[in-house]
């Protein structure tokens, strides 16, 4: 065998080696990617429970967008955008709430430096008596190497009974506007 020859076959074979490397790696940060997420989705969580607007706007991003009933519920508009705004919000209807929430990843995707979640949220006011349940979807977007939340979609635990009454589905229009 010539050394060409020898050559050509160790790269050939470093391709071959490097090429079936490839997807362990990815598995392999996706994974991490993962543990990453579900850490900082807990930790919004317990920041959610501590009533700590502080934490709960330091885990997210500068333009984040809260489209969340708890929150909205006192304001004039559907949504909530910048972090100031977020805080602000937070600050406002979680003060004197009670209960715990918990929230039970369904779903998580990662693509590049975003990732969705959706959560089951549950708010418990004493032991496993349960007061609401709801789902979320979040978007997070990687910042600095940091998963950040960078909108919420949610009907919110602590949002309480609906501002209007939903009707009975034997009524014939279910699209009428409450009086």
């Amino acid at each position: 065998m010539t050394t060409q020859r020898a050559l050509r076959s160790l790269v050939a074979g470093l391709a071959m080696l490097l090429t079936a490397a490839m997807p362990c790696a990815a598995l392999a940060d996706e994974s991490a990617d993962r543990a990453a997420l579900e850490a900082v989705a807990q930790a919004y969580v317990s920041a959610l429970n501590a009533r700590d607007a502080d934490a709960l706007a330091d885990l997210s991003t500068p333009d984040i967008v809260l489209i969340d009933a708890s929150v909205v519920r006192e304001r004039s508009s559907r949504s909530v955008s910048g972090r100031d705004a977020a805080r602000q919000a937070w600050k406002q209807s979680l003060t004197g709430k009670t209960g715990r929430i918990t929230s039970t990843t369904k779903e998580i995707t990662i693509a590049g430096d975003f990732a969705w979640r959706i959560g089951s949220v549950t708010l418990e006011l004493h032991g496993p008596v349960i007061a609401s349940s709801t789902e979320s979807l979040e978007i997070w977007k990687r910042v600095s190497g940091e998963w950040k939340l960078h909108r919420l979609m949610s009907a919110g635990a602590f949002a309480g009974p609906p501002m209007f009454p939903r009707p009975s589905p034997s009524e014939p229009a279910l699209d009428k506007v409450p009086r």
